[in-house]
């Protein structure tokens, strides 16, 4: 059988893959195509001018964006095409996320260790939460009441209540976790470790490791498809994507890239197709 990933487009740093086939070994894996998502990311890049996003949070027709040079969060009109507020947050921010009623967003900042809660409305922070240990990747759960965040410095997750931003956990992971996504049900988190070459899977009750997920080297993203059957890993060392089918908790492909990912996202299109969109 043909490979069923292929490249359909490719703007700036962003590639996005396709699926168009479907797969016989576990189930298939859905067709992915071009989402909104892709297109809202190229809309932030033409407004901010020369500061090029690294990270994008949407909330409605409102972007929040971390430039690649100065630790400031951009917030976006994105119908009115311009750079509404710019807020000054912590040193290297790197992770963003908007809560899903859009009261808060949560920016993790490597540097400094700690991580800026921005109150929407006012458009300040109105608190900042010091962490420690290098906080980078951040996901929120479905229902937006808890923040999961990886500490790149210190091997390990910090689970927080949200909007009481109060640490609730500490799970130990993988060496130097890069990012996390959970899963749609809310039951599991998946984190990508840069330094140890695998995925952690832990679950979020009882805040327990469940898996330990060989994947390509130095992996730096991870994302799950919308029906949460398939986690997607960036394998910057390997110029790869691995495939992980999520209720064996195992690699089951390995896509080939021409260039180091260093981020992926899903987008969805449809009751049963994505996008994948990698940097």
């Amino acid at each position: 059988m043909r490979n069923p990933f292929r490249r359909h487009a490719a703007a700036g740093s962003a590639v996005v893959l396709v699926v168009s086939v479907l797969w016989g070994c576990a189930g298939g894996v859905p067709d992915l195509r071009i989402d909104k998502g892709y297109p809202d990311f190229r809309l932030a890049r033409s407004i901010m001018g020369e500061h090029r996003p690294m990270r994008l949070a949407i909330s409605g027709r409102v972007g929040y964006a971390i430039p690649e040079d100065l630790n400031e969060v951009f917030v976006l009109d994105l119908e009115g095409h311009r750079v509404a507020k710019r807020i000054p947050v912590g040193t290297n921010p790197m992770g963003i996320a908007v809560t899903p009623d859009g009261r808060f967003t949560l920016v993790t900042n490597h540097h400094s260790g700690d991580v800026s809660i921005i109150e929407n409305a006012r458009g300040e922070v109105v608190r900042t939460l010091n962490l420690g240990n290098n906080p980078c990747g951040i996901a929120l759960s479905p229902d937006g009441s808890r923040a999961y965040i990886t500490h790149h410095g210190g091997n390990s997750v910090s689970v927080l209540s949200v909007p009481a931003f109060e640490t609730i956990a500490r799970v130990e992971v993988g060496t130097g976790p890069m990012a996390v996504a959970v899963t749609p049900d809310g039951r599991y988190a998946f984190v990508a470790n840069e330094a140890s070459n695998d995925v952690t899977v832990f679950e979020t009750r009882g805040f327990q490791a469940v898996a330990s997920i060989p994947v390509g080297r130095a992996p730096k993203g991870v994302a799950l498809s919308p029906d949460g059957r398939w986690a997607y890993v960036a394998d910057s060392g390997s110029d790869s994507i691995s495939v992980i089918d999520v209720s064996r908790r195992s690699v089951v492909k390995t896509l080939p890239l021409d260039h180091s990912p260093v981020r992926v996202e899903v987008a969805p299109f449809g009751s049963a197709q994505h996008s994948l969109v990698v940097w």
